[in-house]
């Protein structure tokens, strides 16, 4: 709503700013025809060109006027979207706060459980240090290298 006003606003400054510019137009073309025409010192003003200053002012006036509104209704538009900004954020937040206390607790338990998660024995994990190391400098080799330690391991346990 705010918005189509200020956008309303906007339009009749310019159309203002439009017919300002048409008014010195006629202004100067009117005092261009009379100019050449007059050789004293002392300008006088006929009918016709004060009503031409007459239109300019006021149409100034009202220029004025709606370049004024249209500022006012722009941070009123302002004002409110930094409102709607504040109440998202806050709606937001309660939300999370609200999802916390209501799922907060299965959260915890199953990151708990993903801390506790598989843990390696010392062999195990030379065992991925060594795969690592393998894999590093000779990728090519490592389905090679577990096959052997796979095979060793078979021949010890028998």
């Amino acid at each position: 709503e705010k918005r189509g006003e200020m956008r309303d606003a906007l339009i009749l400054a310019n159309s203002k700013k439009k017919e300002i510019d048409e008014a010195k137009e006629r202004l100067a073309r009117k005092q261009a025809e009379k100019g050449p025409a007059q050789g004293q010192d002392e300008e006088l003003i006929d009918e016709e060109e004060y009503a031409l200053i007459k239109s300019l002012k006021e149409t100034k006036q009202h220029y004025r006027e709606a370049f004024e509104k249209h500022g006012r209704v722009k941070m009123d538009v302002i004002q409110i979207e930094h409102l709607m900004q504040q109440c998202k954020a806050k709606l937001v937040q309660g939300f999370e706060e609200y999802y916390d206390q209501k799922y907060g607790h299965l959260l915890r338990q199953e990151a708990a459980q993903e801390e506790e998660g598989e843990r390696y024995d010392p062999q195990e994990m030379f065992d991925a240090l060594e795969a690592d190391r393998i894999e590093t400098q000779h990728p090519d080799a490592l389905a090679y290298h577990k096959a052997r330690k796979n095979a060793a391991r078979d021949v010890r346990q028998k």
